[in-house]
């Protein structure tokens, strides 16, 4: 379990200071009435309507639920015409209490700042974090509250004109009635570090690939390695790679302009037990190759590179919150491009492990640059725990759309605690399974492996037999695979997740870190 004390006394002086970005958010016993909405939220068991606030405001509501223009389901919102003291007065309902949890807390808040923002209003206060209090976990909720908000207020809007950034301005307040202990707004403090790492990773996914190419993750690396000293930078450059026998990951960039690299980012978190490695898939192009993406799938693979900057985000938590563990983010970065020297359908190339890869699409190039980094870190580092994130197959958004990333490995342990984290932070994972029937999935004919399936017609449980594939290349350690193909991107809006990135993985690996440091 979390040791809150422990993480609370990690983090920064700056942090300290409750600086939200371009939102404010206080903690007030009473209802601010200098707020521009008032949100009041009502469980399904609730009769009163809100009459305890006001009879004139519990009769519209009476009367609304009578045309059913609102009910107390949850996420309806009714915008009253009664406003009080306010600009805009509005009831929430919040379903039945016994379904409520902490991830309906992050959605409720979420779609407040929503609909905030959709009537033009630049604030609100509500009632509703107040109202759940009764035996949830008051440190947990502050942490689902300042997510919910500031994820909620994200928006990336850097490449538009002036008029149009002031169509979408952010809120500015945000006041929450709380009438508890301290563990609530440290809460909030943990939270603020976990959003401001997963909006970063938004900001690095929404950008352009003109700008985010592998030269640019290292910049970024570099800032992290600075801004820490408990963080440390190494990294592998094409002769590097090429002297350490990466064939795999060095093929996969041959027809790019920009260099491969292998990024490792090193956080000493504690004096004694062995390393967590989190592995991140850094393609910050995929064309496809010569198996080229076509129009529809092509347009959106700037985002390849999801897996390495969640990973690189982790590092960023784990440093900020101080956390009790010794940590490895590990990210190579390439380019899959189309060019005169890329490799062709059919090559063979030989991984970091000695094993050869025949090469029967080349557009299943995630797994081949993931496939070096997780031998090496293993050989290097001889990490206890290894997990690797990627954008890896369009099947598992097939699979599972957008609302949960794909999880399999090798150990039960691992895969229960990812799936805990994950239930807990809201960035769910669903474990898809690695039965012994797939195993030999990925076996090629001329060569020890294929990176596509060479049984049935190829294309059969496509996001397990990718995990196969990255299976055999981890000897020792303790490994998980997730498949973020889906959650890193959205195509719809959600209750406090925009389209586009959605920082997937940065509260998965934060919510693992803080429940899993090591004693001392």
């Amino acid at each position: 379990m979390l040791n809150l004390k422990d993480i609370l006394n990690g983090i920064s002086s700056e942090s300290k200071k409750m600086e939200w970005g371009n939102m404010k958010i206080t903690i007030a016993k009473e209802l601010d009435k200098t707020q521009d909405v008032l949100f009041l939220g009502l469980f399904e068991e609730d009769k009163d309507n809100g009459k305890s606030f006001s009879k004139e405001l519990a009769e519209e509501v009476e009367e609304a639920m009578t045309r059913k223009a609102f009910s107390r389901k949850f996420g309806d919102i009714y915008g009253a015409k009664f406003s009080h003291s306010y600009k805009k007065v509005a009831v929430v309902g919040l379903g039945e209490k016994k379904d409520f949890s902490v991830e309906k807390v992050r959605q409720a808040l979420g779609k407040m700042v929503t609909t905030t923002k959709g009537w033009s209003f630049s604030s609100f206060c509500t009632n509703v974090v107040e109202k759940v209090k009764t035996g949830a976990d008051a440190e947990l909720l502050g942490r689902a509250a300042a997510e919910g908000l500031l994820l909620a207020n994200y928006n990336f809007n850097k490449y538009l004109a002036k008029d149009k950034q002031e169509k979408k301005k952010p809120l500015s307040m945000v006041s929450l009635q709380w009438n508890g202990g301290n563990d609530f707004s440290e809460g909030l403090k943990v939270g603020r570090v976990v959003v401001e790492a997963t909006n970063w990773v938004r900001d690095l996914v929404n950008e352009p690939a003109n700008v985010v190419n592998s030269e640019y993750m290292e910049k970024m690396a570099k800032q992290v390695a600075s801004q820490y000293g408990s963080v440390k930078l190494k990294v592998l450059n094409k002769a590097e790679l090429e002297k350490e026998g990466m064939g795999s990951l060095l093929g996969v960039n041959a027809g790019s302009q920009n260099p491969p690299k292998l990024l490792v980012l090193e956080y000493t978190g504690s004096k004694k037990g062995k390393y967590t490695a989190f592995l991140g898939k850094g393609i910050t192009f995929d064309s496809g190759g010569y198996n080229l993406k076509p129009t529809k799938y092509i347009e959106d693979m700037k985002t390849d590179m999801a897996g390495a900057a969640a990973v690189m985000a982790a590092v960023k938590v784990a440093a900020e919150l101080k956390i009790k563990k010794n940590l490895l983010g590990v990210m190579p970065l390439c380019e899959n491009m189309v060019d005169a020297t890329a490799q062709h359908p059919g090559d063979i190339v030989r991984a970091y492990n000695g094993k050869t890869i025949e090469i029967g699409n080349t557009d299943a190039e995630g797994r081949l640059v993931l496939c070096d980094a997780l031998a090496y870190t293993e050989a290097k580092y001889a990490p206890e725990v290894m997990i690797d994130l990627a954008t890896l197959t369009g099947a598992c958004v097939v699979a599972l759309g957008y609302y949960a990333a794909g999880v399999m490995g090798t150990d039960t342990e691992l895969l229960g605690k990812l799936k805990d984290a994950g239930e807990v932070s809201g960035d769910r994972v669903w474990e898809l399974p690695f039965f012994e029937e797939y195993q030999d999935w990925m076996d090629g004919s001329i060569s020890d492996l294929n990176n596509i399936s060479t049984k049935g017609k190829g294309y059969e449980a496509g996001s397990i037999t990718a995990g196969v594939f990255l299976a055999k290349f981890v000897e020792k350690a303790k490994w998980a695979h997730v498949d973020i193909a889906g959650s890193a991107y959205w195509m719809v809006d959600g209750a406090y997740l925009s389209k586009g990135a959605t920082g997937s993985g940065v509260r998965l690996l934060s919510y693992y870190l803080m429940g899993n440091q090591e004693k001392e």
